[in-house]
């Protein structure tokens, strides 16, 4: 994926330079206008530097490849041993041809931590450099911008770059998890969280609660039939979504049932019931078979 993020970077870039020789200090009301429509440009340059047949490609067999290990040869998720051959369906093919239409989402836009920060470069620098910025001369100040720019670029981008990586073989892994559970006939799965100093207010809480396998699976069916931006909404931006945001372990408490730690099904219906809760999330799940606990 880095080489993938170079291109998105490098065209982001060289987007900025013509974008800056177009046009002059005068076409813009003011600060705001003028960071507005520089991030607008850049954007599109980097989300055009993920559609290379390459880009997509490589999306796709990383997604496919580390999807198959979870499903096929990593029975940890039964404790070491499979009470099942298990073998690929309808269903798994769904789930890897969405996570990988996910992650080409994720990687192709800025998220809001990176673009918010930009927005501020550019309307500060545009206040301190005015119209040296503009033009068909090569100025020292055009040059520094475009290379602060493109450093801060390359920082938000390796960071975002990191974090959807790691999100994504989470997804991969707990969705991958939860159809082999569902193809063994488990009933129940138990939250495993890693627990130190980096453990979020959610996986603490989580830790060692349980989710009945089937409405999981049924879950993320649906979920797989969701555009990656509307999943995206749902997921984040819906009222459960942005309740999980500002208080997360009220939140989820309140969906527990009465046993204390069996998560409700409404909750796992709505996909936020099972791992990755968050970015760059480490939680994980385990089958729990009778007779073997």
């Amino acid at each position: 994926m880095r080489r993938d993020a170079d291109v998105a970077l490098r065209l982001s870039i060289e987007r900025l330079r013509d974008f800056l020789l177009g046009h002059k200090d005068t076409d813009f009301k003011d600060g705001d206008d003028f960071a507005g429509k520089l991030l607008e440009g850049i954007e599109s340059a980097f989300a055009d530097g993920w559609q290379t047949v390459r880009a997509v490609q490589a999306i796709r067999r990383t997604t496919k490849s580390i999807y198959e290990f979870y499903r096929l040869k990593d029975v940890t998720v039964f404790g070491g041993q499979s009470p099942v051959r298990l073998k690929l369906g309808g269903a798994d093919n769904k789930s890897i041809n969405f996570i990988d239409g996910l992650d080409h989402f994720y990687f192709s836009k800025f998220a809001p931590n990176t673009s918010q920060p930009l927005r501020k470069f550019f309307v500060d620098r545009y206040f301190k450099d005015g119209a040296a910025l503009f033009g068909r001369e090569s100025t020292e100040e055009l040059a520094d911008f475009r290379a602060a720019a493109g450093e801060k670029l390359k920082n938000f981008t390796d960071r975002q770059t990191k974090t959807i990586v790691q999100t994504s073989v989470s997804r991969v892994r707990n969705w991958a998890h939860i159809g082999s559970l569902s193809q063994a006939k488990i009933q129940l799965a138990r939250i495993v969280a890693t627990l130190d100093s980096r453990t979020t207010e959610i996986c603490r809480e989580l830790d060692g609660k349980l989710l009945r396998v089937g409405v999981a699976q049924t879950a993320i069916e649906r979920l797989n039939q969701l555009e990656p931006g509307d999943f995206a909404a749902e997921l984040y931006e819906s009222p459960i979504g942005k309740a999980i945001s500002k208080e997360p372990v009220k939140t989820i408490q309140s969906f527990l049932e009465d046993d204390g730690k069996t998560i409700s099904d409404k909750l796992v219906e709505m996909g936020r019931g099972f791992p990755p809760y968050h970015p760059n999330c480490r939680t994980r799940m385990e089958g729990i078979i009778p007779g073997l606990e």
